[in-house]
């Protein structure tokens, strides 16, 4: 007989693959749970965290948490070097990782009824999203928060805390991506830049502030989406299909990226490596999508 593994060593690898989906943008942390079938397990334990059962929920969360923090750790560094020299080629990897995983999302709404409202309910998801990066170029946000990160003032704080609650959305809606919320509106590399620690006391206070927003819109979301999945399961995905095509818009266009194109580091390199990175995304992608419609156990478990 086949020895199972022990279920918080298994959780905790599901954690560090979860880690990894919250830190590289394009792939989706709510997708990761629910194609390991710990979609509720996870959503149920975060929304009833603060009852009766806190202790229950608490130890339930804890394998998670770890590995979530370990692949953290493991790769906050490396992006952060390479979105400083070659932006443009990571942002296409990135790019063929969503379109290439799509599949996740439309066959979950394949052979449903389909109704208007959730066409208009991915037109407006859709919309809101390309808006956050095409506002970005007109607005001229990007140099906005590079100065606000630059001389810190007092509500640079506040705005962290409530970027960090909105981008917990990408961490629990099937694929939809935190950190690719984050790139769109500018935020991924200064966020990521407060781990050099060049500023320690403002730099810690400032990475405590997004994971307190974080982990209260990680429990905001996880109540949301454990209602919508269970009572309008269709509509929310047509939902997160539009956030997701919204954001392959704002991601590359976006004051952030615009700045870059225009610099010196956008160079022929950067231009050859992009097209071929961003098919490297799309294969890797595919062959995620492949290998979760080969073992549809995922997909029993995930809705037990």
């Amino acid at each position: 007989m086949k020895k199972k593994m022990p279920t918080p060593i298994k959780d905790g690898i599901i954690g560090f693959a979860f880690g990894l989906a919250a830190i590289i943008p394009g792939i989706a942390g709510g997708t990761i749970l629910l194609i390991t079938g710990v979609f509720k397990k996870v959503t149920g334990a975060v929304s009833n965290l603060f009852t009766k059962n806190f202790w229950r929920n608490f130890l339930i969360l804890i394998p998670f948490v770890i590995g979530a923090i370990l692949a953290f750790a493991a790769l906050v560094l490396p992006l952060n070097m390479a979105m400083e020299n070659c932006m443009f080629a990571i942002v296409c990897l990135f790019a063929g990782l969503i379109i290439g995983t799509l599949p996740t999302i439309t066959d979950k709404i394949k052979g449903k009824n389909h109704h208007g409202r959730h066409f208009i309910a991915l037109g407006i998801c859709l919309v809101i999203t390309a808006l956050i990066g095409v506002l970005s170029v007109i607005l001229r946000t990007n140099a906005t928060i590079d100065d606000m990160f630059a001389n810190r003032p007092w509500y640079l704080y506040l705005v962290t805390a409530i970027v960090g609650f909105i981008c917990a959305s990408g961490l629990i809606v099937p694929g939809f991506s935190g950190s690719m919320l984050l790139v769109a509106i500018c935020f991924y590399q200064p966020i990521l830049s407060l781990f050099k620690f060049n500023n320690v006391g403002s730099d810690i206070a400032l990475i405590f502030i997004f994971l307190v927003g974080a982990i209260v819109g990680f429990i905001f979301f996880s109540k949301i989406m454990n209602h919508y999945i269970k009572t309008h399961e269709t509509g929310t995905y047509y939902a997160s299909l539009g956030l997701i095509i919204g954001s392959l818009v704002a991601v590359f266009v976006n004051g952030k990226m615009f700045d870059y194109i225009k610099s010196p580091s956008f160079d022929l390199l950067d231009q050859i490596l992009g097209p071929c990175l961003f098919v490297v995304g799309l294969v890797l992608g595919y062959l995620f999508v492949i290998y979760i419609r080969k073992h549809p156990e995922f997909e029993e478990n995930a809705e037990n």
